[in-house]
């Protein structure tokens, strides 16, 4: 394209590729061409009460930034001229819906609230289909309903909103066992009308049930879920439950990664990794992990109380080390170790956690992560997507001894900051002294610098051959 300025002529589709691609203005030209259409939309869509309360603007602009976040991923694909908008205004109806649904009170019907169309079972199918794909799903749930006695379309109605079906029974004095019947027909129905937009539909199995575990704290969210402790009825056994948070419920990557954190920790038997129970399903239909319950509190915790672990460093990444050869004997790279990942129990075991980024390695192949992970420890070759080898835990295990012995990440800066460190290949600062001032001997240092080397073939082969120079080391004293 010769001139930026020439974006009012271009048609969405030029202008989603220049958005995928960052250019300059793109952006800009969106919001401008889009805001006018966008806010009488959501405002049709807010039900009078929600009014009161939920600014459209605001609506129309978090609607905006979730979709700049998300196109900039690359998460979706315009097949033809119309379809940007018809996108824009499906993910401003489903912000609508979310708000109303935030703001309904347990004991109103939350009828009232919803808008005009509710269709909550169909979003769990159009997160990942294509803008044209949205509409078809829409017209098919409609037509589906249109079929049904009116009896059923009122019920299954409530039921697409949201509100529990033990709810609708006694609102509606159907008994809830011809309820569910008619949910579930209603359910294999959609889906068989569904195959024909060509969408992924998965429906992994659950071992576990929800009413056999009792919540009992709150103790800790990251950016895709939450941890609680939790009491197993049967048992009368801690373990710890996590799940994702609500907004990612229904995203199907998201629901995709979890479940394989499941499937891949059910490979690995290792005292020093949080092992899994299982998974469950709530409800309302979101997954649930149990997890081995560890009565401690991970490293970045102890670090944040200024307490220092150098003297104990090489103790605390030997046991990381063997729990993570655990995981590389059943073909699994961790891709996410840092010190908030590794929990210290009140008797000073250390049991690995957090495999929500790991992959399997594929036999005789290197297998390819999807981009996370946190940017100051991450290894240079998973910043642009390259092929991962086991060598990726290698360099996390040294970014956590960087850490014990001086306090802080390999890496520092803001994010900007670091992926330029990252992409231009900038070597790490080495420490000469532990965080207490302690000189740091030669033989720990070139421990350090061969883990955190930036090319993957310059770093120790194999966790075996780490543990091998790691038992050579005699400063601290390693027990």
């Amino acid at each position: 394209m010769s001139s930026l300025r020439s974006f009012d002529q271009l048609n969405s589709i030029d202008l989603m590729g220049l958005v995928e691609n960052q250019v300059a203005g793109a952006a800009s030209e969106i919001f401008h061409r889009y805001w006018p259409r966008l806010l009488p939309l959501i405002r049709q869509n807010l039900s009078a009460r929600l009014r009161r309360r939920v600014d459209a603007e605001d609506v129309a602009q978090s609607s905006l930034q979730s979709f700049f976040v998300r196109a900039r991923e690359r998460q979706f694909r315009l097949d033809r001229e119309g379809d940007l908008w018809r996108l824009l205004a499906a993910i401003s109806v489903n912000k609508v819906r979310k708000q109303a649904q935030k703001h309904t009170a347990a004991k109103r019907s939350i009828m009232q609230e919803v808008i005009a169309n509710p269709t909550e079972l169909s979003r769990q199918f159009s997160e990942t289909a294509t803008p044209s794909q949205m509409v078809a799903i829409e017209e098919i749930v409609h037509q589906q309903l249109t079929k049904l006695p009116p009896e059923q379309i009122d019920v299954l109605t409530w039921y697409l909103a949201g509100e529990p079906l033990a709810n609708i029974a006694q609102r509606s004095d159907i008994p809830a066992r011809t309820l569910r019947r008619w949910v579930q027909q209603f359910r294999e129905s959609l889906e068989h009308s569904l195959i024909d937009v060509a969408l992924p539909i998965r429906r992994p199995s659950t071992t576990l049930a929800w009413e056999d575990y009792l919540l009992k704290q709150h103790v800790g969210s990251g950016g895709f879920g939450k941890v609680y402790r939790a009491v197993e009825k049967k048992r009368r056994r801690t373990v710890a439950i996590k799940s994702l948070h609500k907004r990612l419920q229904h995203d199907q990557a998201a629901v995709a990664s979890f479940i394989q954190e499941a499937n891949l920790l059910a490979k690995i038997h290792h005292p020093n990794v949080v092992g899994v129970h299982g998974l469950g399903q709530y409800p309302g239909g979101g997954y649930f992990l149990v997890l081995d319950w560890i009565d401690g509190e991970d490293l970045q915790q102890k670090l944040n109380c200024d307490e220092s672990l150098e003297r104990d460093a090489l103790r605390i990444v030997r046991q990381v080390a063997i729990a993570v050869r655990a995981a590389h004997q059943a073909q699994i790279i961790h891709a996410d170790l840092k010190p908030s990942n590794a929990l210290v129990s009140r008797s000073g075991g250390i049991h690995i956690t957090d495999f929500g980024l790991a992959t399997l390695r594929s036999q005789g192949s290197h297998a390819i992560l999807p981009r996370g992970g946190t940017l100051a420890y991450l290894a240079p070759e998973q910043l642009d997507d390259a092929p991962l080898d086991f060598c990726a835990d290698i360099y996390g295990i040294g970014g956590l001894l960087f850490t014990l012995l001086t306090g802080r990440p390999p890496r520092v800066g803001t994010t900007a900051e670091i992926t330029q460190q990252l992409k231009s290949s900038q070597p790490l600062t080495w420490p000469q002294t532990t965080s207490s001032g302690e000189t740091i001997p030669p033989d720990v240092l070139r421990f350090l610098q061969t883990c955190l080397a930036f090319a993957p073939d310059e770093r120790f082969a194999s966790v075996d051959h780490l543990l091998a120079a790691l038992a050579k080391l005699s400063w601290p004293v390693l027990s």
